[in-house]
């Protein structure tokens, strides 16, 4: 049956019941007769779906998609997020060299196993080379996947400078997910058994060069999408990471705007590299140009006016009222090969969508989905969390619990950033939970007993007095003596100790960045004698230890803690985005990352206020920090306040040359002031220079947004050049300042002279004169009388 140019064909979808009920319940609702009599069609299908080929009207060369509407508890099968164009996947698990020193020692790496269909030819590589004085009858290296053996090997010398070495690998170990890959190396030089375990000719490395390869297809089958929400859109752990695109009608309101940023903030969050969500408007998308993606599409139902309106119809999605209907369907898209997944979020008011958006946001409610198909009624209750204090912890930087012992001694180094919005204001340090084994406790105190003891102390016993803990900050090492440690105040096994940060919080260099290595120092050192490497003494560190970082929330108009002053440790702080009324994919892409930046950690919304604003959103506006992103001249409501603005304007162009900057070479800038409608509040501007050069709709760059989280320089105009190059330059007000300090000082007049001081010396002046005559004048009568 043909609808309105659509092809409708018989594909397997919803059920003949789910159908009848949506025809029933069209048909109580006042539909006209043409939506009925469609319908009813459907009723005679008997697997009960659509399947819709739609092309963008409008648009040259349109793509044709076709949709299918997932029946409920039925298996689909749709591209994984694995490139078709290469065989298998490949992770390269180490980012620098693996060295292994000494008799015994590990070392833990994390790989992915992306979901996918997967073959059987699953195997590790490793590039290997070691001392060549290693015995090879007892020296090996195991190799352990989720601390289950998988295989070990003898180091032999015929192949010490240069040894690949591959392990096959089965299906535990290519689950999707993470999986735990340990390195273990037990290597000696000599037969005695006194070995020396800091000879430095017993050594090991694994190359960066090394990888997992996992066996898997380009396709990927599940019955349950929504309880695998994020994926596909996103994937962390894996190459790209953000594999879909938001769509938004063309005319998107303001409340869908604030909930599409909202969405692609979450979705950004859960990478490991934060990578910004694409977004585009349905027009755009209908464009036949651009690789297939899969399709979060997002908007009241009647907001459609292309090819999701066309799908919508189609798949017979409606809502009532307050409700939030939630449809996954299939894409196949004429001249692609391969299936993507669309997730249509609708209702039939775009304020329904921001009231319920929770369910997908909210990583409480986001578990309990599952389905293909929901309909939420009820807007869930989660508890506010918003007011608690920010808490850092090993854990929340994707640290476990650490166990040190004598065969692996040292973690892995850990990458800690301290939120770049905080203006530190007090001491800061690691306050780290430890557990000691009590073998260790009773060797230090063995020490201790026997310190008084003469012949002891000439023997050297003094073996246990060198326990201790490192930690290495920034390659700057502070060791706590476990002697010491033990003396203090502590809960049963449970010991404290803290660890300071301040300087290297506040060098320049850090940004904030902190990169941190435990080592455990519990090696026997009385001789070479490396004895049971397995001896119950270790180290325990809780992931539960805290960062204690005094702080506050900046409040100034600089962007030294940029995003501050509009977020704070419970997300954006009434913060709006000012966006014109025009919007485009590049525009909505780039707001999407900027958006990131301020709502990444949080589920709290930024307002949008779309232009042109009425009186009631003029006055609202000032109750915010406002974010204005793209051409000025876009924005009427800001026409009539540009001499408030801190840098003007010819012609639609910023005029830079009075600050320090090279207009011709500038590409992007921004800058940051009091707000133009409450002074009370921060604004930000984020423009192009030349607003008729380049993309259309691009205001930002990402190196500039990179270069706000990490200078931490004070100043309110930062600008890119063409080369991508950015810079602080000097604020208009700077110069306004020392301007109207040369006004008040004129050269001529001594800057600074006491009023008191300019009155006396005249004075002065006349009083030697005075004296100078009467002298003169004496003179002369002496002389007269001689």
């Amino acid at each position: 049956m043909v609808q309105d140019g659509t092809l409708l064909e018989r594909q397997e979808g919803r059920s003949r019941i789910m159908t009848t009920n949506r025809c029933e319940r069209t048909m109580n609702n006042g539909f006209g007769l043409r939506k009925a009599i469609l319908l009813l069609g459907a009723v005679l299908v008997a697997s009960g779906s659509y399947s819709s080929v739609v092309k963008a009207e409008g648009a040259e060369g349109g793509r044709q998609v076709k949709a299918t509407a997932w029946k409920e508890g039925t298996a689909v099968t749709t591209d994984s997020n694995v490139s078709a164009l290469s065989p298998g996947y490949v992770h390269r698990f180490a980012n620098e060299p693996i060295m292994l020193t000494g008799v015994d020692r590990s070392y833990d790496v994390y790989y992915n196993v992306p979901k996918a269909e997967l073959g059987g030819n699953h195997y590790l590589e490793l590039d290997l080379s070691y001392s060549d004085l290693l015995l090879p009858s007892q020296s090996t290296l195991t190799v352990l996947v989720d601390n289950k053996p998988l295989q070990s090997v003898f180091l032999t010398k015929e192949e010490a400078k240069q040894r690949k070495v591959t392990l096959a690998l089965g299906a535990d170990e290519a689950k999707p997910g993470f999986h735990k890959l340990t390195f273990a190396k037990h290597g000696v030089v000599s037969d005695d058994f006194c070995e020396d375990p800091d000879n430095p000719a017993n050594w090991l490395q694994i190359a960066r060069s090394s990888f997992v390869y996992i066996d898997s297809k380009a396709t990927w089958t599940t019955a349950d999408p929504l309880k695998e929400f994020p994926h596909p859109f996103v994937e962390p752990g894996t190459t790209d990471e953000v594999y879909g695109v938001i769509v938004v009608p063309d005319a998107p309101s303001s409340e869908l705007l604030s909930s599409a940023l909202e969405l692609a903030a979450r979705l950004s969050s859960l990478t490991a590299a934060k990578k910004p969500v694409p977004m585009m408007t349905e027009s755009e998308w209908a464009k036949a140009d651009g690789k297939p993606a899969h399709v979060i599409a997002m908007g009241s139902v009647g907001a459609w006016t292309g090819p999701v309106k066309k799908i919508v119809e189609e798949n017979g999605v409606r809502t009532e009222s307050e409700e939030l209907a939630l449809d996954y369907m299939s894409l196949e898209e004429a001249g692609e090969n391969g299936t993507k997944q669309m997730l249509l979020l609708s209702a039939a008011k775009d304020e329904a969508i921001a009231e319920k958006l929770r369910v997908l946001t909210n990583p409480k409610l986001a578990e309990q989905l599952t389905g293909s198909h929901l309909v939420i009624k009820q807007t869930p209750v989660v508890a506010d969390e918003g007011d608690e204090p920010k808490k850092l912890t090993l854990a929340s930087f994707g640290s476990e619990h650490l166990l040190l012992n004598e065969t692996k001694p040292e973690s892995g180094k850990l990458n800690v950033t301290v939120p770049s919005y905080w203006k530190l204001t007090g001491e800061s340090s690691l306050d780290l939970k430890l557990k000691i084994s009590p073998l260790l406790i009773a060797d230090i105190g063995e020490k201790t007993e026997r310190k008084t003891e003469k012949k002891t102390k000439e023997a050297g016993a003094d073996r246990y007095g060198k326990y201790g803990l490192t930690v290495t900050v920034n390659g700057i090492p502070h060791t706590v003596s476990l002697q010491e440690l033990t003396k203090t105040k502590h809960q049963g096994d449970t010991y404290r100790v803290s660890i300071p940060l301040t300087s290297a919080l506040q060098d320049k260099d850090s940004s904030g960045a902190l990169d941190i290595v435990f080592t455990a120092n519990i090696g026997r050192t009385e001789g070479p004698c490396t004895g049971d490497t397995n001896n119950g003494r270790w180290i325990f560190i809780d992931k539960a230890s805290t960062f204690h970082v005094p702080h506050e929330m900046s409040k100034d108009s600089s962007f030294q803690h940029w995003p501050a002053p509009f977020v704070s440790d419970q997300g954006a702080e009434r913060t709006a985005i000012l966006v014109p009324q025009q919007v485009n994919g590049t525009f909505l892409s780039q707001l999407s990352r900027l958006a990131g930046d301020l709502a990444s950690d949080t589920s709290r919304r930024i307002a949008v206020f779309r232009e042109p604003l009425d009186d009631q959103a003029l006055k609202q506006l000032k109750d915010y920090h406002v974010l204005v992103p793209g051409d000025l001249g876009q924005f009427p409501s800001l026409q009539k306040l540009r001499d408030k603005l801190l840098l003007p304007t010819d012609n639609d162009r910023l005029q830079l040359g009075k600050y320090n900057a090279i207009n011709e070479t500038t590409d992007y800038a921004a800058w940051i002031q009091p707000s133009v409608w409450n002074e009370n509040r921060v604004m930000a501007v984020f423009q192009k220079v030349n607003v008729a050069g380049g993309e259309q709709g691009s205001f930002v760059h990402p190196n500039l947004l990179q270069y706000l989280k990490n200078a931490k320089k004070p100043g309110q105009v930062v600008i890119m050049n063409k080369a991508k190059a950015v810079f602080a330059v000097a604020a208009p007000s700077d110069s306004q300042t020392a301007q109207e300090g040369n006004a008040s000082n004129p050269a001529g007049k001594a800057p600074g002279i006491p009023v008191w001081l300019m009155v006396l010396i005249p004075v002065l002046l006349i009083g030697l004169l005075i004296v100078f005559i009467r002298v003169r004048r004496k003179e002369k009568r002496d002389a007269g009388k001689q």
